[in-house]
């Protein structure tokens, strides 16, 4: 192999310090951005919090209480007219307790709190009644642990004998016990079990119902009374009448114990319709959430003075470099998010004040052309972010959907053909529900050209069952 030295010419892109924290900065979302200001104010003495002086001034504490107030033991009739009363004479400062005294606190606080109980909870609390032996109570609770959240059980007989050290028979049994606890239908392994074990309990001389769901649960999804009626040689009132018993039988066993964590959305803008007008908008970026910001004068002014070593000059230089670095990264994505959202609410100006219905297509690209930035940085900016509007608090994403042409050659977007399938499907006639075809034949008179297959897919995105499951016979 020969050594040598060779030049050569080759094109790369660098990013600045400052360009790289612009890029992290703008893809959080103004939660994430708080906190990352916060870390900032830490790792930086460079930088300091703007603390706005308190334009009103905080109430005078009440004057200590004297000998004669403490022997004073009824509360005067113009109580109301006088200062707050003070009901401990010495209340004690939180920071200056010691740990012991934070931690008994802190312990008292937490018995106060209680979460809701899991299915798991209510299964165990059952299981401790139930008349059976240790082994059989090792076997419940491996049967317990392996129920999932929907109320079904999530593994085999052979696996959970294989865990438990016991017989699949042994298993089984303990299973039909755990089946007759709450709720109805709990430990099932599949849907034809749970609504047999809810029948038992709640109808448990309905013979035709406990028939219809052992062999025509397909009949009965699609409603075919008719069939149904003939293939059991029942009468389609008394058949109706046993479908709807079915029908009010729970499919997932353990829904009663989900807990929805309710998600606490932040917008990092608001777009509003402006008071006294139909159409007119403005719109609010917002950094309340967000510290306000800036350069430490006095770390600044050390840097000016003679008496400070050469080493502490470099550090605070080095730290007000990489804070004007940060400033100018925050002042530029706020911009960025302001550009973004005015061109949202030029390209958009009927979402905002009729619906989704009148979202137009939209691409990044369409966006990143007209505000000279890359797509990528675009897909950056609203990556993770909600917008407040009139039509309540949404992704940035939802405004881009692909485009679909129409007759006028304008062009639909998907989501807006999607809410008018929704309307569409909300305005039928029970009875005779339009099927994919018709809903594609709607949209046609409306000058949007759609294929069957299309309409059929934003159908099952919208979770809108076929025609044939929504007839009402």
């Amino acid at each position: 192999m020969e050594h040598g030295l060779r030049q050569s010419q080759n094109q790369k892109m660098a990013l600045s310090p400052q360009m790289r924290e612009y890029l992290r900065l703008l893809h959080l979302p103004i939660a994430e951005l708080r906190q990352a200001v916060e870390d900032a104010l830490e790792m930086n003495p460079m930088l300091e919090e703007v603390v706005r002086p308190v334009e009103e001034a905080a109430p005078e504490a009440p004057p200590p209480e004297t000998s004669e107030d403490a022997e004073e033991d009824r509360v005067p009739d113009d109580w109301a007219a006088k200062e707050p009363l003070v009901f401990t004479k010495n209340p004690s400062d939180l920071a200056r307790r010691n740990a012991g005294e934070t931690q008994n606190i802190k312990d008292f606080q937490e018995t106060l709190i209680t979460r809701p109980e899991s299915l798991l909870d209510y299964l165990l609390w059952q299981i401790h009644f139930l008349e059976i032996d240790e082994k059989q109570k090792g076997i419940a609770e491996q049967i317990a642990g392996n129920i999932k959240h929907d109320g079904y059980l999530g593994a085999s007989i052979e696996e959970i004998a294989t865990a438990a050290k016991a017989s699949p028979d042994e298993v089984l049994a303990v299973l039909q016990k755990i089946q007759l606890l709450d709720p109805p239908g709990i430990g099932a392994r599949d849907l034809r079990e749970a609504l047999l074990l809810q029948l038992d309990r709640k109808y448990p001389e309905a013979a035709l119902e406990k028939k219809i769901v052992c062999d025509h649960l397909d009949l009965m999804g699609k409603r075919d009374l008719k069939t149904l009626s003939k293939t059991l040689n029942t009468s389609e009132p008394e058949i109706k009448k046993a479908v709807e018993r079915i029908s009010r039988l729970e499919p997932k066993p353990g829904r009663s114990f989900y807990v929805e964590e309710a998600i606490a959305i932040t917008p990092d803008a608001t777009v509003a319709i402006k008071d006294g007008t139909e159409d007119g908008l403005e719109i609010e970026i917002h950094n309340e959430m967000i510290p306000e910001i800036r350069i430490n004068a006095e770390y600044r002014g050390m840097m000016r003075e003679k008496g400070v070593d050469a080493k502490t000059k470099e550090f605070l230089s080095t730290r007000l470099a990489s804070g004007l670095e940060f400033l100018k990264a925050l002042e530029l994505r706020k911009s960025t998010l302001r550009a973004i959202t005015e061109e949202l609410v030029r390209a958009q100006p009927l979402f905002f004040t009729r619906g989704f219905a009148h979202l137009r297509p939209l691409r990044l690209k369409d966006i990143a052309e007209r505000i000279g930035l890359h797509e990528s940085t675009i897909s950056r900016a609203i990556h993770g972010k909600y917008i407040k509007t009139p039509q309540g608090t949404i992704p940035y994403k939802s405004f881009f959907s692909q485009k679909l042409e129409t007759a006028d050659g304008e062009g639909e977007s998907q989501k807006s053909i999607m809410e008018r399938i929704r309307n569409l499907v909300e305005k039928e006639d029970p009875k005779k529900p339009l099927s994919d075809q018709a809903l594609g034949e709607a949209l046609k008179t409306e000058g949007i050209r759609i294929a069957r297959r299309t309409v059929a897919k934003y159908r099952e995105l919208l979770k809108i069952l076929p025609t044939h499951m929504r007839r009402q016979r």
